[in-house]
């Protein structure tokens, strides 16, 4: 199987919660193509699901390396960061997510969570709002587009 058939089963053994073999497929493909970042990134997932944390960290900054301006890798290593207790660095790998990516409604979710952890709770509030407001415009337009 190439690196890119692997990492298809891998993400489709990830998506069906099946997580000790998708990690073996992620593996496989990560062993063929050390930098295939959608590899990477599953497999971050996986190491999440398993509470494996700081291997989680090391993946998705390998990726963040490639792929420098992705804001779903910023956002998944905020969760990494945020599932460490760690909340100034989850704070700041939400708000690069956000810079990258405006209309990150998960990223204005996940940033209020972190900011009422800090007891921040107007800023909570105020990333709620944007978060709320995001999906209803995101909601909106997707119902123009695919009327």
């Amino acid at each position: 199987m190439t690196a890119e058939e692997l990492f298809e089963e891998g993400a489709f053994l990830l998506f069906k919660r099946q997580f000790d073999q998708a990690l073996e497929y992620l593996n496989q493909a990560l062993e063929k193509d050390p930098q295939m970042v959608r590899a990477l990134h599953a497999r971050a997932a996986v190491y999440m699901h398993y509470e494996r944390f700081d291997e989680a960290e090391r993946d998705l900054k390998q990726a963040l390396e490639l792929e420098p301006d992705n804001a779903r890798l910023h956002f998944r290593l905020g969760q990494v960061f945020y599932r460490k207790k760690d909340l100034e660095k989850a704070l700041n790998c939400f708000n690069k997510a956000i810079d990258l990516q405006p209309l990150y409604a998960a990223a204005f979710m996940a940033r209020s969570q972190v900011y009422r952890d800090m007891g921040e709770e107007e800023l909570a509030d105020i990333d709620l709002d944007k978060a709320v407001a995001v999906q209803k415009a995101t909601a909106q337009a997707k119902k123009i587009v695919d009327f």
